[in-house]
């Protein structure tokens, strides 16, 4: 069992469906931020092992190397749930909003 969740800067238009669009790739709602670039560095940094579960993964940012500072979409398994809280306090401390798929609602 995962939970997903995503994070980004700004959107134009309804998390929920900002979310949803990541899904098919489309982040044309999304903004470039410093940012988000920046949080998913830390993430990388302090959590090696959710390289293996985050978008956009570096075979997508080949063809997309902006995507990288666009959005950040994690698929936790449980095991990796514990890191969420920190997760949480670290996308706050960038700025970054979200959505949360296993909760339905924005972050």
């Amino acid at each position: 069992m995962s939970s997903d969740f995503g994070f980004w800067k700004r959107c134009i238009g309804d998390p929920e469906e900002v979310f949803d669009n990541l899904a098919d790739g489309d982040t044309s709602d999304l903004v470039v931020s410093p940012d988000v670039l920046r949080f998913r560095e830390e993430l990388l940094t302090r959590w090696p092992d959710v390289d293996g579960v985050m978008e956009p993964s570096q075979f997508d940012l080949e063809e997309e190397p902006d995507d990288a500072a666009k959005y950040v979409l994690l698929t936790l398994s449980v095991r990796q749930l514990d890191y969420l809280p920190d997760i949480l306090d670290m996308a706050k401390k960038n700025g970054l909003v979200g959505f949360s798929g296993v909760a339905g609602e924005p972050i």
